[in-house]
């Protein structure tokens, strides 16, 4: 029988090829090119990020707040155009200011260049000043205005631009003034004034068995016109004015009961400045020091 040598060479080949277990061949050679990195997931948006960048830190400081009532003849400083020309009346938030302006008050911001001439005018005129030292890194104060009031009608218009009218009986017309550092601006000192009365009434309580005789008890009401208050911005060279606006003639106007007072012969008004200055602590200086190159 002839036998095919090509046919039996090939099925020999074929039953002595090796099993290779899995893995146990050899291994491919390893790609040359490096794994891609995965971004990872940000905490801030982009915005944010620049937003932190760009943050100022919060710096320690120490305020000296100087507030100076000057009483001077009504008219010397509202009506007198000269001297709001070296205010900067812009410096105040405009529709602060507009409602201000139509409730009897007048303000402003004026730079510490103007400070002479200022000072120059008020010296020309009969004024009284009554300077007031408040320290701290922010603080509270009580201006009192007009003490001791036995009647008075105060009409004001609102942010919506409504007149609304009270009566006060026996009251003491205050000025609530707090201040502290402004964030984000170093320097700057951030001053609220809020006009406050503070009414006060006496009422009779029975007192004894009989209750036949009745003890006067005094009760003090302050009512906050949140409606009219001021938030403004001081710079670190500059100081805030505040005085009687033209619109201030009107008797129950908020700035004739705050700002204008009746004397023995003559009516007089009352002229605020606010001069804040400020002070690095020790602390921020020695930080400061540390931290430069």
């Amino acid at each position: 029988m002839r036998t095919h040598q090509p046919l039996l060479r090939f099925l020999l080949a074929m039953a002595i090829v090796p099993v290779v277990a899995p893995g146990c061949g050899p291994k491919a050679p390893a790609d040359p090119r490096p794994e891609p990195v995965k971004p990872k997931m940000a905490l801030f948006t982009q915005e944010e990020q620049a937003r932190q960048a760009d943050a100022v830190p919060e710096q320690d400081y120490l305020i000296q707040l100087t507030i100076y009532n000057i009483t001077l003849p009504v008219g010397g400083v509202s009506r007198s155009d000269e001297f709001w020309r070296h205010i900067n009346e812009n410096a105040v938030d405009v529709g602060t200011h507009d409602l201000l302006w139509k409730n009897g008050v007048r303000v402003g911001i004026a730079a510490a260049s103007e400070w002479d001439y200022l000072r120059g005018t008020l010296e020309s005129n009969p004024a009284r000043t009554q300077p007031s030292n408040f320290t701290g890194r922010e603080s509270n104060i009580e201006l009192e205005m007009k003490l001791k009031v036995p009647y008075q009608d105060l009409f004001y218009y609102d942010g919506a631009g409504d007149l609304t009218g009270r009566t006060f009986d026996r009251c003491d017309n205050l000025l609530r003034v707090s201040f502290q550092p402004a964030p984000r601006k170093p320097g700057t000192v951030r001053l609220s004034v809020c006009p406050v009365v503070r009414s006060l009434r006496e009422r009779l309580v029975p007192t004894g068995e009989a209750s036949f005789n009745p003890t006067p008890y005094q009760w003090i009401h302050p009512e906050q016109f949140f409606a009219l208050n001021l938030t403004a911005d001081i710079p670190r060279d500059g100081f805030l004015v505040l005085a009687p606006s033209p619109d201030g003639k009107w008797p129950s106007s908020l700035g004739n009961t705050f700002l204008i007072k009746d004397g023995a012969t003559e009516q007089t008004e009352t002229l605020l400045i606010f001069r804040p200055i400020t002070f690095r602590t020790k602390a921020e200086v020695k930080s400061v020091a540390t931290t430069r190159p």
